[in-house]
């Protein structure tokens, strides 16, 4: 019996571990498209796109007429836009802490309108009641302004005597607080000065002689072995990141002329330097007649995301990188 249940136990354990490890194959393995166009002739116009299978997502940028749009889809719904599309139940979570806290700011200025309008009239309504005298409320009311204002002077001749005595006292702390004169010799002033700037002359030598010994320690560093080995293989690294990232296809054509034909020759010059890169990939066409500047580019290519992690792991087993970081932080934060 228990023999059978650690088979069963065993058996569900090793399907999970199967299953997880087709998801993470899954999610290295296929790849990520993406494809892209950019063109001028008079307005700009950009068109960007990436998809991802595995989970659905199609993420689309582009800018046309001067406008800004962007979309991204993801297990079937629209999570982020700035478009009219309707969000999903997740793009409604994700944007839902901002738009809460919008309505009820927006609830919290509406009630406190309707608050202020619900207000009674206290005032008397003298039109109406013809057993009261319009003339005896016009006195009592004159009645009370008289001795409000004359409570209200009063509270503003104490307010004006309370900080009169606040300055008063103010004047009195800072003239008890004021500094004794230094009724040294000169010479014993001049002893304090000289021995001050001693001690900061003394501070800074210090310091430069603790940043010239960093220095020397970061130029030792920089000619040792490990170094050399560790910047081989980070630019390794990141000739291998831009080779898993780069188009497989990529074509595009520029007719361009400036207003001096010369200027014109100077530029195609300077292209005709760095032809290698973009020679069969992209077509340039002088004019030599008039103004111009035209042109389209577009591509398209693919990443897998088990380069990136094929380059992570090659990273972090790399000793020599991670000695050579730790004795450079070790430097700096001495």
């Amino acid at each position: 019996m228990i023999l059978t249940i650690l088979k069963v136990i065993g058996i569900i354990l090793l399907v999970i571990l199967s299953l997880i490890i087709l998801i993470l194959a899954v999610l290295l393995l296929v790849p990520i498209k993406y494809r892209f166009s950019a063109e001028y002739f008079e307005n700009p116009d950009v068109l960007a796109t990436v998809r991802y299978a595995p989970v659905g997502l199609k993420a689309q940028v582009s800018f046309r007429e001067n406008a800004l749009q962007y979309t991204v889809r993801a297990l079937g719904g629209v999570i982020m836009t700035n478009t009219d599309a309707k969000l999903s139940w997740i793009g409604r979570k994700i944007a839902g802490s901002s738009e809460e806290d919008r309505t009820s700011l927006d609830e919290a200025v509406t009630s406190d309108n309707s608050d202020a309008d619900n207000v009674p009239d206290k005032d008397i309504d003298v039109s109406n009641d013809t057993s009261v005298n319009s003339s005896d409320i016009v006195e009592e009311n004159w009645d009370e302004k008289d001795s409000n204002t004359d409570d209200n002077k009063e509270d503003f001749i104490n307010y004006n005597d309370g900080h009169k005595e606040k300055a008063d006292n103010k004047s009195n702390n800072k003239k008890k607080i004021k500094k004794p004169k230094d009724t040294r010799p000169l010479s014993e002033k001049i002893a304090e000065k000289t021995e001050t700037l001693k001690k900061k002359y003394k501070e800074i030598k210090d310091k430069l002689i603790k940043l010239n010994k960093k220095k020397d320690s970061l130029i030792k560093i920089y000619k040792s072995k490990r170094f050399e080995v560790a910047k081989t293989d980070v630019i390794k690294y990141i000739k291998a990141i831009f080779k898993a990232i780069k188009p497989k296809h990529v074509e595009g054509r520029v007719h361009f002329g400036l207003k001096d034909p010369a200027d014109t020759g100077e530029i195609m010059g300077g292209l005709a330097t760095i032809l290698p890169l973009y020679d069969g990939v992209i077509d340039i066409r002088p004019d030599f007649e008039k103004q111009i500047i035209e042109g389209l580019i577009k591509g398209y290519g693919k990443i897998r995301l088990v380069s990136f992690a094929v380059i992570g792991l090659k990273v972090l087993l790399n000793r020599n990188l991670f000695k050579v970081i730790k004795r450079v932080q070790t430097i700096i934060e001495a």
